[in-house]
């Protein structure tokens, strides 16, 4: 119901391919409203990578972690799950591929 196999959702004509979205529905589906159970949903759109661990201790990003990330306007793992909001930036490897980190 939730997982996605590409950009095009081959297992559903719903959605969008987003993988935030998915993390979103499955939330939504089996893990509960509340911060915590909606910080863990997270995981589904990062291959289980998460900010913070379950004593709220910074997991990621370490040294040496892969610099892929996407930057969005959210206060934390919960508010982007729950109120999907737009992309900023996507950087792969490092480098923006995608969007505009604008300048302090």
């Amino acid at each position: 119901m939730t997982g996605t196999d590409s950009v095009i959702d081959h297992w559903s004509p719903f959605g969008t391919g987003d993988i935030l979205e998915k993390a979103n529905l499955y939330a939504q589906l089996y893990r509960g409203s509340d911060e915590f159970h909606l910080s863990r949903a997270l995981a589904i759109s990062t291959g289980g990578v998460l900010p913070l661990n379950d004593k709220g201790q910074r997991a990621w990003p370490k040294a040496g972690d892969s610099a892929e990330f996407v930057l969005i306007d959210a206060s934390c793992s919960a508010e982007a799950v729950a109120r999907l909001p737009a992309r900023r930036a996507t950087f792969h490897r490092g480098r923006l591929v995608a969007g505009q980190v604008s300048k302090a």
